[in-house]
């Protein structure tokens, strides 16, 4: 449920930065404008991160979370090959969809990382892994994290 909630979240926050580009666009208002255009960018290349975000989802380990990713992948790529063709004068090129995939994949890493370092400032976030590499899911692995380092 919170993968649709997600998906549904972001796809709701592309579409009003959408409605925002054509009201800045049919009032010509040259800020309303680029104001929209940018947040069409960024929405359109962080849209797995927005969707992971909105669906309170951590991370991409689970099997919800992959989905979401995924599919916010796909939907990420579509809406920003589409804002390059626009911005590219309606002209479909070669560059839209490679591009595109770059642009969503580093929006996304920086959002996530830019995400993880928030959370770690806040105190929020926790070492997933013990000092030997092993996740920290309780029971064995904490056994023997805590005689190798010795506490």
């Amino acid at each position: 449920m919170n993968a649709i909630r997600g998906l549904v979240i972001a796809l709701t926050i592309f579409v009003a930065s959408f409605a925002l580009h054509i009201v800045g666009g049919a009032t010509d208002q040259g800020w309303l404008f680029a104001i929209a255009v940018a947040l069409i960018f960024l929405t359109a290349t962080g849209f797995p991160v927005i969707a992971l975000w909105m669906g309170e989802l951590r991370t991409v380990r689970s099997g919800e979370g992959r989905a979401v990713a995924i599919v916010g992948g796909v939907f990420g790529v579509g809406f920003t090959a589409a804002a390059l063709w626009a911005a590219n004068g309606r002209t479909v090129a070669w560059w839209e969809l490679p591009a595109a995939v770059a642009m969503v994949g580093v929006m996304s890493f920086v959002l996530l990382a830019v995400g993880r370092g928030w959370l770690i400032l806040r105190g929020k976030d926790q070492p997933s892994r013990t000092p030997l590499g092993r996740k920290d899911v309780g029971g064995e692995n904490e056994e023997r994290a805590s005689t190798v380092v010795g506490s």
